[in-house]
């Protein structure tokens, strides 16, 4: 076995021997009060503006666009506020229009990119594409007449999303017949599901998915309530908001509608425009019992929206609150319209908790603007029932939980999609039918798969241990450099800096990568995959995913012990447990794209 010291070792003095290093922020921002300027002084700026155009179109040494360099000059104007205050149009703007709208013209087909090749990887029930028989693992080759090799997911989205009505012509390549297939599908209305799961379990417990707060998500939680209110046997409910970036205020609120007693306060907001000034209380009687236990699964991705359910309910001692710390987004954008093409996302105002926390994290501005000192790191506020919580940085869970860590061969088998990739071709070979059963021939012919797949993945360090050995192998007088002498020091047990210096390292990935299914943990995860997809194979619907996943999720399992443990959930919500840190209606919006 190799020495670790030695391996760390080596991998610093990589890092040293590259170079790397990590920039610290800079901002330009004045952190200082500043005056509003008259209206002669902006106008001079104006003026000034004006003239530098036109000096600039007149003189400058090649040709310019003008309209690329007048709309550099607006997004300009939101350079110095916060990430979220964006100038929309294109494509920005139409993914969030399909939030504000929450439905797009479509055939309801969820899309990914496997080795240059567009792949079905989620179909919508009631959509055109299952009407027609398209299913998950089917590859898209053409868009019309337009070949989709080397084109992104979101090119080829955009040629098959259209009008309502309209017809798009699909070529399918499916792996389990080898055969190619041609679908002339009618576009229609798709609803995004932004809760594309929810069910009971044996013990009692429902579970319900929230991806997105768009317009319809509120609705479809709903649904989900009243199916789980008329159970026999509900025993506890878990919200899963992981990885969930925000979306609508207004839905985030009317889902909290249905889990506490009505006229309670739920959110307040804070602005310099009175009308961003507000309290919201719930409107109407809860459906969910108010004995019923709930636990709300949060992580990092857990931004803005999703902290408003998870927070308020914290607050409230409604839920018992599990996971990874949340984002922190504690800012309401709102919707300006410019024109037919172009808007304005800007941000009005802060939101505030039942216990009076902002939640923002103190990170991307210095200058206190967005920060009024209640998200300071000693800010302390009390729940309903007397817990002690933070504000500022995000929601701090009530229960600190990481999800078991993806095994290095197995995140690249799901990077690269093979997991799907071997069941949409076996499930149908085989007749696999549901409740899918991973059985020992099946992890064998899976394995089979792979050799013939030629599959490559790399170890944690393997790839900083070949650029170093490269480059000691480049390096002719490598015997006479001070890296010999610390190499020679690291690897005493070595004779010298030669090829011999990284036998160990070499015999270490090797054994690593010729026996990958002798791990239990690759196994397990290889059981996961196969589960996961091979399941949704069968029904051809994503839901059967997210259901089977579930199987091999720890932090909903450890969820579950909670919820099932009467005396464990309610001292977790007594005082004793402190929390602290171990426009129109549709058109407020608390959104956080790509983790922002």
């Amino acid at each position: 076995m190799i020495n670790k010291l030695a391996f760390y070792l080596l991998t610093l003095v990589l890092v040293l021997h590259l170079g790397f290093s990590q920039r610290s922020k800079e901002t330009n921002v004045d952190t200082s009060r500043v005056e509003p300027l008259s209206e002669e002084e902006i106008q001079e700026l104006l003026d000034e503006l004006d003239e530098s155009f036109y000096i600039l179109k007149d003189n400058y040494v090649d040709d310019i666009n003008d309209l690329e360099i007048i709309k550099s000059g607006i997004k300009g104007l939101f350079k110095p506020l916060d990430p979220y205050t964006v100038f929309l149009e294109g494509s920005r703007k139409e993914r969030l229009e399909m939030l504000t709208r929450g439905k797009y013209g479509g055939v309801g087909i969820q899309i990914n990119t496997r080795r240059d090749t567009l792949i079905i990887t989620g179909v919508m029930e009631d959509s055109p594409a299952y009407s027609e028989g398209l299913v998950i693992g089917d590859k898209i080759i053409m868009v019309d007449s337009t070949s989709t090799i080397g084109f992104t997911t979101k090119e080829v989205s955009a040629l098959i999303k259209g009008e309502k009505g309209t017809e798009v012509t699909l070529g399918i390549y499916r792996p389990s017949t080898r055969r190619k297939y041609e679908y002339v599908l009618t576009r229609d209305q798709i609803i995004v599901k932004d809760v594309p799961y929810y069910g009971v379990d044996e013990d009692g417990i429902g579970y319900v998915r929230i991806t997105k707060f768009s317009r319809y998500t509120a609705r479809d939680f709903r649904v989900a309530m009243k199916s789980f209110s008329e159970s026999d046997n509900l025993n506890g409910i878990v919200i899963d908001l992981r990885n969930n970036s925000g979306g609508l205020l207004r839905n985030a609120l009317s889902i909290l509608d249905n889990l506490v007693e009505k006229n309670t306060l739920l959110l307040s907001t804070r602005g310099r425009n009175k009308n961003s000034n507000s309290k919201k209380y719930a409107r109407q009687n809860p459906i969910i019992d108010q004995d019923v236990p709930i636990a709300v699964l949060i992580n990092k991705g857990s931004a803005s929206a999703s902290e408003i359910v998870a927070g308020t309910l914290q607050d409230l001692d409604r839920a018992v609150i599990m996971g990874e710390k949340s984002f922190g987004k504690g800012l309401v954008q709102s919707m300006f319209p410019i024109n037919d093409s172009t808007k304005l996302k800007l941000t009005t105002a802060k939101y505030y908790t039942p216990s009076g926390r902002l939640i923002q994290k103190y990170d991307y501005l210095e200058n206190g603007v967005l920060t009024d000192g209640l998200d300071k790191s000693d800010s302390t506020f009390y729940t309903l029932g007397g817990r002690k919580v933070k504000g500022g940085g995000g929601i701090t869970p009530d229960i600190t939980l990481s999800r078991n860590t993806i095994p290095p061969f197995v995140s690249g088998l799901w990077r690269q999609g093979l997991f799907l990739t071997f069941a949409a071709t076996y499930v149908p070979s085989r007749d696999i039918q549901t409740p899918v059963v991973i059985t020992n021939e099946i992890i064998l012919d899976f394995k089979q798969f792979l050799e013939d797949y030629d599959f490559k993945y790399s170890e944690p360090g393997e790839k900083e241990f070949t650029r170093i050995k490269d480059i000691i192998a480049k390096s002719e007088d490598f015997e006479d450099r001070k890296s010999a002498k610390l190499f020679s020091k690291l690897f005493f047990w070595q004779k010298s800096p030669s090829d011999k210096l990284f036998g160990d390292l070499e015999k270490f990935y090797k054994h690593k990568k010729d026996n990958p299914f002798d791990s239990k943990e690759n196994l397990k995860g290889i059981r996961n995959g196969l589960y996961r997809e091979m399941s949704s194979v069968v029904t051809g619907l994503n839901k059967d995913r997210i259901k089977a996943a579930l199987s091999y999720d720890n932090i909903y399992d450890d969820a579950k012990i909670v919820l099932l443990n009467a005396n464990r959930y309610y001292d977790i919500l007594s005082p004793e447990h402190d929390v602290l840190d171990t426009a129109e209606e549709n058109s407020i919006i608390i959104d956080s794209e790509n983790g922002e």
